[in-house]
């Protein structure tokens, strides 16, 4: 299922991607001999109720399918739950609700995109760096979002009674929205907020900052951390929806910083598991997108296409499946089955090929691909901030050793270097 459309379209740069990775399997002669994988697709337009549709119609087709791959989260979580009444797994390329990582719920649920609560320790990391202590959130109502916040409150509540010498951060300010982030973003401004948390889908991210604009919530007074994974000149796309220009939004999003987990491997000319370097991936992908971009009048670039960030976790979901598929034959072999005798009443090999993605290590374009108990990803974050109507890398962020390496090449507007952090703080308090 690739969103073509919707809230997140990403599935106009990740479907691109898993095709080249399809043809990359379905060419390696070590994998699979003698299976041939392919890909029914069709365009979920990020509507969970549509996608249920969508996906009883594929089951119920001529052919048996083996595994559902999803997009948004809103999607894979009506899919997931539903799926594993037919011994289907079901991997994300682009999901990134924590409610998904509740085993219970989706116990056959995979995903090579990392939760949204890797995002939230890193937020905590950067509060702490530079003592803001009283945060506002503002949140659209949608369950990837809600659930990020929920997370957000528990790892600040853990963090407060290590007993540090400094001032114990708090969520102070809270609101919320469904399609109309205006009231939400004038509460913001009479309760005082300063530091600002915002989770909002791209769409709604330009309403959220038009109204910012409006409000005057910019500027050397304040501070938002916004999500990382919209596609570059996000703000400059033509909107009916809102009545600020590009420029506008750009001034009302100047210095504010991005979090997001590493899309793709740092080490851009090593070659991975999959047989290519990520430079050469991404070489390919562009290739594979020039027709895309040129017919597509809201992109500014390739790379300002939806799904374009996530595109190296779709290519990976596949290599996953493949690996998984691959290193499952021999076991079914050994209890006279094998991949093509699945069918939607047979959990023994559904819980083979589960047991292999649970086994999964391999070095993809993204970076490592591994899998914890409940199907999720470890990755680093990566952190950014837009200086001049660009995005700069920051900073990173190491989940599994707590480490910030701060690059030091932030820059703040000009009130913020006069004066000391600690003075700021107070400011901004």
């Amino acid at each position: 299922m690739f969103p073509m459309s919707g809230g997140w379209a990403g599935g106009v740069g990740c479907k691109p991607a898993a095709e080249l990775a399809l043809k990359d399997v379905n060419h390696r002669h070590d994998l699979l001999q003698d299976y041939e994988l392919k890909i029914v697709d069709v365009n979920s337009k990020c509507q969970p109720g549509l996608s249920l549709r969508l996906m009883y119609d594929l089951l119920y087709d001529n052919d048996t399918k083996i595994m559902m791959l999803t997009g948004c989260s809103g999607v894979s979580t009506f899919v997931a739950q539903a799926a594993r009444m037919w011994n289907l797994i079901v991997l994300s390329y682009g999901s990134s609700s924590p409610a998904l990582s509740d085993n219970t719920r989706f116990p056959t649920f995979f995903r090579t995109h990392p939760s949204a609560t890797l995002h939230n320790p890193t937020r905590l990391k950067l509060f702490k760096k530079f003592k803001w202590s009283r945060i506002a959130t503002l949140q659209q109502m949608e369950e990837v979002f809600t659930s990020t916040i929920k997370n957000l409150e528990e790892v600040i509540k853990l963090d407060s009674g290590k007993g540090e010498e400094v001032e114990p951060v708090e969520i102070s300010i809270r609101q919320s929205f469904q399609t109309d982030p205006s009231p939400a973003v004038r509460s913001l401004k009479k309760q005082d907020a300063r530091i600002i948390v915002g989770v909002f889908y791209e769409d709604m991210a330009r309403r959220v900052f038009c109204e910012a604009y409006k409000e005057g919530l910019y500027g050397e007074r304040y501070v938002w951390l916004i999500i990382g994974w919209y596609p570059d000149l996000w703000y400059a796309k033509e909107d009916d929806n809102i009545d600020c220009t590009p420029q506008q939004l750009r001034v009302a999003l100047e210095g504010h910083l991005t979090t997001e987990v590493l899309q793709f491997n740092l080490e851009k000319d090593k070659v991975t598991d999959t047989g290519i370097t990520t430079r050469a991936f991404e070489e390919r992908l562009r290739e594979a997108l020039e027709d895309v971009a040129e017919d597509d009048e809201s992109a500014t670039s390739i790379s300002g296409l939806a799904g374009y960030v996530e595109a190296p976790l779709a290519y990976d979901a596949i290599w996953a499946l493949g690996f998984a598929l691959n290193n499952s034959i021999e076991k079914l072999r050994m209890e006279n089955k094998s991949l093509e005798s699945f069918d939607y009443h047979d959990s023994l090999i559904k819980d083979t090929v589960l047991n292999s993605l649970n086994r999964t290590d391999f070095e993809g374009v993204s970076g490592r691909v591994t899998f914890t108990s409940t199907g999720d990803r470890i990755a680093k974050t990566q952190i950014e901030q837009m200086q001049n109507g660009t995005y700069y890398t920051v900073g990173y962020y190491d989940y599994t050793t707590g480490e910030l390496d701060w690059l030091e090449t932030d820059q703040w507007p000009a009130y913020t270097v006069q004066v000391t952090w600690e003075v700021f703080r107070e400011e901004r308090r």
